[in-house]
Parts: C-alpha cells; sequence; structure tokens
C-alpha cells in the first residue's frame, strides 16, 4: 500500500472518531440531563409525598372532617368517595362508610334528618353552588352532637355536577354557650319587662334600640314609635343643652346618676332620676 494511501486511511480513521466521540459526548450530555430531569421530579414527587403527609397529619389531628360524594341526580342516594380519618372522633371508622356498611343519613338525628333532605333537594334544584347546613348527628355512643355543614359543588369542564365536597366541624361546645346565653336574654328580658321603672337600651349614638312597658307607659309612646329616635329628643330644652354640653363626661364613666326631665307624648314634663351604665362585648367594646 502506497504512503498516500495509508494516510487517506488514517485521515479518514481520525475523521470516524471524532463524529463517534461527538456522538459520544451528545449521548452523555442527553443522559446527564435525563439524569437531571428525573431526579428533579423525584424530588418533587418526593416534596408532593411530605406535603400530603403533612396536610393529612394536620387534617387527622384537627376537629374539622373533610368528605367529597359523588353527585347524583336530585333524590338519589349521594356515594361517598372519600371521609378523612378523624371522622373516628365520633366513634366511626371511615371505611364502614366507604363501603357503605353504614351510611351518613343513618347517624342524622331522626328530628333532622327529613328537613336535611329538603335542604339538600332544595339547593340542588336550585342549583346553588356553596351552602352551610346546621344539624345533629349521633356518636357511636350515642352521644347528640351538633355540626356545621359547609359544602360545595365540583364541576367538570363542560359545567356538569360531579362532586360535592366540603367540611364538618363539630359546633357543639358553641351550641350550648348559644343557647345558655339565649336562656340568659330571655331571663334578662323578662326581668326588664316586668319592671316597675322604666329601662331605655341606647346605642353608641344614644338612639333608642329598646325600651320596656314601663318606659313606654311613663312617656306615652309605643316602643315601635320610640326604637330610633335619639333619646334627647325627648328631653326639655334645658335638660337637652345641660346633656350636650357634658355628653363627653357622663359617657366616659361607666355608671352614671343624674337627674332630669323628660316631655311625655301628650306634653307633660316629667322629672326623672336616671341611672345609666355602659354595657360592653367581650372584647371590651
Amino acid at each position: 500500500m502506497s504512503s498516500m494511501k495509508m494516510t487517506e486511511n488514517a485521515g479518514a480513521l481520525e475523521d470516524q472518531l471524532r463524529r463517534a466521540e461527538q456522538r459520544i459526548e451528545a449521548l452523555k450530555a442527553r443522559v446527564e440531563k435525563a439524569d437531571r430531569e428525573l431526579s428533579e421530579k423525584t424530588n418533587l414527587h418526593l416534596q408532593t409525598v411530605e406535603e400530603l403527609s403533612l396536610a393529612k397529619l394536620i387534617i387527622d389531628q384537627s376537629p374539622v372532617i373533610l368528605f367529597r360524594r359523588k353527585a347524583g341526580p336530585t333524590g338519589t342516594k349521594p356515594t361517598l368517595e372519600y371521609v378523612s380519618d378523624n371522622l373516628r372522633r365520633f366513634g366511626y371508622a371511615p371505611q364502614d362508610f366507604l363501603e357503605e356498611k353504614i351510611r351518613f343519613a343513618d347517624i342524622v338525628h331522626e328530628d333532622d334528618i327529613e328537613r336535611l333532605r329538603d335542604e339538600i333537594n332544595g339547593y340542588a334544584e336550585s342549583d346553588v353552588e356553596e351552602y352551610t347546613q346546621y344539624y345533629r348527628v349521633l356518636t357511636k355512643d350515642g352521644e347528640e352532637r351538633w355540626v356545621e355543614d359547609q359544602t360545595s359543588v365540583v364541576r367538570d369542564n363542560q359545567g356538569n355536577k360531579i362532586h360535592n365536597q366540603g367540611i364538618l366541624i363539630d359546633i357543639t361546645e358553641r351550641r350550648l354557650a348559644e343557647e345558655k346565653l339565649k336562656k340568659s336574654e330571655e331571663k334578662f328580658r323578662r326581668v326588664v319587662e316586668t319592671a316597675g321603672e322604666g329601662f331605655v337600651l341606647m346605642d353608641q349614638e344614644l338612639k333608642i334600640v329598646d325600651v320596656n312597658n314601663a318606659y313606654c307607659q311613663m312617656i306615652g309612646y309605643s316602643r315601635e314609635e320610640l326604637k330610633g329616635r335619639h333619646v334627647l329628643d325627648l328631653a326639655t330644652d334645658e335638660f337637652r343643652s345641660f346633656m350636650s354640653a357634658n355628653r363627653e363626661m357622663f359617657l366616659s364613666r361607666e355608671q352614671r346618676n343624674l337627674e332630669g326631665e323628660v316631655v311625655s307624648k301628650d306634653g307633660r314634663v316629667i322629672p326623672v332620676l336616671i341611672h345609666g351604665s355602659t354595657l360592653r362585648d367581650d372584647h371590651g367594646k
């Protein structure tokens, strides 16, 4: 073989080796890129799993129960697809509901179930997107618990209802407190209504919010005529001027006692001894 031929063969071989090395480098780059993408996806997946596990832990330890049920035609029995594990707070295993060994309607108080069904059917027929209901459920031990049910509708891309999902909150303690407060208010109103002294409840602007029968009888106006009026509209000119000049001083006191004069509906001037006090809410307002 001539030296020229050998040189040409060597050049061709070097060219092939160079192209092979380039292909190898390109393949290495693609492999490295694939490894990076796989690593990023793996890390993202692990992060997502960790976040979901943390979210589940928080939910399971909270008093808020999550649920998701398949939407069906009005009047049909809904199929529960998910309920959080903290349903066990009521003594029930979530799996029993998912396997329909027990239905949610089975644990609703018998005095509430008919109203609850009517409300749900009404919301479905009215195509309401979100609604809140209040009712009682029975724990596995037979204890009554009040719950607040916040439900929302889930739709597909075509706008069809596919799920109803939401949360259940145990509000038993709040409900008991409200009932206790209601009874206390009713007792207070009975005391006020049967008192011989006139009673006036005013807002911060001194406009009348409520009065008792004794006050109405004293000045000759009905409760409806008095509500919304400024209390000083009923005072004599002299007493109104005195109160206007000393308003801030009197309102700054929690308790106040003073004498004054009011004008009845028929024009009579009635001397009054006033015992006033400021009522505040739980936040001191």
